[in-house]
């Protein structure tokens, strides 16, 4: 049997913010003929079509937590790709809370839309549903006979918070949540391929922000990928451009983890940036 094909795409590679240039988080997994989706933020449809990826082809959703940057486009992806001709529910897996924001945020909130369009025989109401799945536990989350999702929380700003690891073909792909410095992710990411991490900014900046405390450093991104031996590393989540003059901001955090983990290829996120495993 030959080995399943694996592509890793940046979808979205902000955060808060409205950068042009930088969607919100979003990240989209490919194995074979199944695409799966980690984090829904904004510009995440749009982004998507533009990078060739219409989102009724998505097969599986994963949200990482529920601040909006991270879920602001999850109710437009369902509506869209229901609109477009999704014929099945769509499974979602994230944090608990995860069902009630989709139903507030989508049946609720769209309800006049949704019923307009099922009145002038545009679509069936049940293929809009989807099937949430609500983490509770570390560990496994789905498998089936070709990947297994795994996932680790750790803490972030009070918030039920979810990293995912994907074992593929022998292939190891681990995609953090935003996340407070937290000891047990180097086990988590042993031996990864590639490594998705949140680099908001640096020391000096999160000491200047009441947010600060709720993220990592790139020191602490250079230490767990250095201990854990990850090959490659891409830092995503780009909060300090927002409130810096500096174009080079999330380079020089690159630099800074190059320095400490020089035994592995380390890249600045940008959108459409795609890895071929």
């Amino acid at each position: 049997m030959s080995s399943p094909s694996i592509s890793v795409q940046i979808i979205g590679s902000g955060a808060v913010r409205a950068l042009p240039e930088r969607g919100g988080p979003c990240y989209l997994v490919t194995i074979d003929d199944r695409k799966l989706l980690f984090d829904c933020g904004r510009c995440a449809v749009h982004n998507l079509h533009r990078f060739g990826t219409p989102v009724e082809s998505i097969d599986e959703i994963y949200i990482t937590h529920l601040h909006f940057d991270h879920i602001s486009d999850l109710p437009l992806m369902l509506l869209l790709s229901w609109n477009n001709g999704r014929d099945a529910r769509i499974p979602v897996f994230g944090p608990k809370g995860m069902d009630r924001f989709l139903e507030n945020g989508v049946r609720t909130a769209y309800e006049a839309d949704i019923n307009s369009r099922i009145s002038h025989g545009n679509r069936v109401r049940d293929k809009l549903d989807w099937a949430a799945t609500e983490i509770t536990k570390e560990g496994l989350v789905y498998g089936n006979a070709t990947y297994r999702i795994d996932a680790l929380a750790t803490a972030h700003a009070g918030l039920a918070n979810w990293n995912y690891r994907i074992t593929v073909g022998g292939k190891i792909i681990v995609i953090t949540s935003d996340s407070e410095p937290d000891q047990r992710l180097v086990e988590f990411c042993r031996g990864a391929d590639l490594m998705l991490v949140e680099c908001s900014g640096t020391k000096a900046f999160y000491e200047s922000v009441a947010f600060g405390g709720w993220h990592i450093t790139p020191e602490d991104v250079g230490q767990i990928a250095r201990d854990a031996g990850v090959k490659q590393v891409v830092l995503k989540h780009f909060v300090m451009e927002s409130f810096s003059d500096d174009p080079d901001v999330a380079e020089k955090m690159a630099e800074t983890v190059r320095g400490i983990h020089a035994e592995g290829e380390i890249f600045a996120a940008t959108d459409g940036l795609k890895f071929e495993l």
